[in-house]
């Protein structure tokens, strides 16, 4: 039979190919970056449970019974002994570690400031307050930029309270209403941005003007006759201060936050107070939820596309910091930035944005797929990512004729995406598991989604940085206290708190689809908490335990 078959060059091609399709798989193919059978057990679960709550979860890291994560293990002057450390030590792991440098971006220009000259800015700062009598509560309004940095460690060397006031190029709450209700002594904001009829009636020691380096021979002073005098920043970091010789209470409040709130449809402010305690444990927290090989180290670039506002990403700065990477600083971050703008002329390696720019990155991204070769390159990725558990770089073919992806710097080195979900925001744009399997091919990183929460120093659950799952959508949108909504699952618990749930009217504990309820948190992060024990606190919304340890809306 075989000798009546007629071989030709073009049988033994087809031959060849067929081989070449079966065999070089094999030794192509890579294994996935973590096993699946890890992904089915990402939370501890207490084996007790109180009526009408669910077990408690905590981190694989710290099961039931063992203490939080709750500092920097910083070394001491006793042997086999570590201490947490506070706000202080931030900054001088930052010296330590950091290659000397913060970067401040401006459009296209990148300048490149030292760290110790910015410690002596912030010494001359804080004791240019210091000597201001009566002042202990000092405000910002400002941008993600150096003077945001100088004067929140300033407070914290100097034994003042920093009062961070929400801003964002998207807008936020009155200014003139929230100070009036935090009665700060001293108020730092940008000039030409706040004027003065807008801080009118509020008891100021003080008005520290940031001005920028083209303005600084206009005059900003305060007219003839006003009750509150200015300063510019300018010229208070050019007299040498002197180190702060008091002691620092380290349960005293620190930084007060403004998170946002709903009663009923009614938006609402309300004022959170963390101490140094609070805010290192959240920091430690951010840490050692990722793995050590995606942990951050001094080859990092890091920039939060955020603002420093959102206390979130003021702990992921803290934790880049503490980590030895390279903070770099654009003035244009908020919680609606466009991504491309923050990042493209710094090619950062890890970023934290907000669900808001991400979902509108894939909205933009997604529009440009246009021909049937691009759904075709994305199928590929797509299983490239679900199936093989790899995050797809891209080759030779993908590049012919490619649809146009986000600009993150050329050659790209992003390589991890931190964001989170803000619990009971009613305007928060949710990402579901489709958009973050999108974002990871179109930004060739992997995505860390998570939740978070204003009452929270760092994340309250995070998900596996190698999770890739693609969950089906539910064809009901699942609810937060009645507040229609599709998003994907938070992951496992962070190393800082322990979470359950408590029955909430329809939603049990022990129902058959899994135990719901109220989200409820508990740990050193959370406001309220004393240096030895751990605060408690309702996140107003109800989520639902899945069998391998996640949280999620219900």
């Amino acid at each position: 039979m075989l000798d009546d078959l007629e071989f030709n060059v073009v049988t033994y091609t087809l031959i060849a190919a067929l081989l070449g399709l079966l065999v070089l798989p094999i030794f192509w193919q890579s294994s996935p970056d973590i096993h699946p059978l890890i992904l089915h057990r990402q939370s501890n679960v207490s084996p007790v449970r109180n009526p009408k709550e669910s077990a408690v979860h905590r981190s694989t890291n710290v099961p039931y019974g063992q203490p939080f994560v709750t500092g920097l293990n910083l070394p001491t002057e006793t042997n086999y002994s570590t201490r947490d450390g506070d706000i202080r030590d931030i900054w001088k792991l930052a010296i330590e570690k950091c290659n000397g440098k913060i970067l401040s971006v401006r459009g296209a220009d990148v300048h490149e400031i030292d760290m110790h000259d910015l410690t002596e800015n912030i010494q001359s700062l804080g004791s240019h307050i210091n000597k201001i009598p009566g002042a202990k509560r000092v405000a910002i309004y400002l941008a993600n930029d150096v003077e945001n940095i100088v004067a929140s460690f300033a407070c914290a060397f100097y034994d003042l309270t920093l009062l961070v006031l929400p801003f964002d190029p998207a807008g936020g709450p009155s200014v003139n209403a929230l100070l009036k209700r935090c009665a700060p002594d001293i108020l730092i904001a940008p000039a030409g941005q706040l004027p003065l009829k807008n801080i009118e009636g509020v008891d100021l020691k003080q008005l520290i003007y940031v001005v920028e380096s083209g303005s600084q021979h206009l005059d900003f002073n305060s007219p003839p006759g006003s009750k509150i005098k200015t300063t510019m920043y300018h010229e208070i970091i050019k007299v040498p201060g002197a180190a702060y010789s008091g002691e620092v209470d380290l349960k005293a409040p620190s930084v007060v936050i403004f998170g946002t709130t709903y009663v009923k449809d009614e938006r609402k402010v309300e004022i959170v107070e963390f101490s140094h305690k609070n805010i290192i444990a959240g920091v430690a927290s951010a840490i050692a939820a990722l793995p050590k090989p995606e942990q951050l180290t001094s080859k990092d670039i890091f920039i939060p596309a955020d603002t420093l506002s959102d206390l979130f990403t003021r702990i992921q700065t803290y934790a880049a910091l503490s980590s030895g990477a390279t903070l770099a600083l654009n003035p244009v971050s908020g919680s609606t930035a466009d991504l491309s703008r923050c990042v493209h002329h710094v090619r950062p390696s890890v970023i934290v944005a907000s669900p808001s720019t991400l979902s509108e990155l894939r909205c933009k991204t997604a529009g440009n797929m246009m021909e049937m070769w691009h759904r075709l390159i994305h199928f590929f990725q797509t299983r490239t990512l679900t199936v093989h558990g790899n995050i797809p770089k891209g080759n030779f073919w993908t590049r012919v004729n490619d649809y146009t992806r986000p600009d993150v710097g050329t050659p790209s080195r992003l390589r991890l995406v931190i964001t989170a979900e803000e619990a009971g925001n009613l305007e928060s744009k949710c990402l579901n598991s489709e958009d973050l399997s999108d974002i990871r091919i179109f930004l060739s990183a992997k995505v860390v989604y998570g939740l978070k929460s204003y009452k929270v120093a760092g994340p309250v659950c995070q998900q596996n940085v190698y999770d890739y799952r693609v969950q089906p959508q539910v064809p009901k949108p699942s609810r937060a206290k009645g507040v229609l909504r599709k998003c994907a699952h938070f992951g496992g618990v962070a190393p800082g708190v322990e979470v359950l749930t408590k029955d909430w009217e329809e939603y049990k504990a022990g129902a058959e689809a899994g135990d719901s309820g109220e989200i409820v948190v508990r740990g050193l992060t959370v406001t309220g908490a004393g240096s030895g024990g751990s605060g408690e606190v309702r996140l107003g919304v109800v989520g639902k335990w899945w069998p391998e340890g996640v949280l999620s809306y219900v």
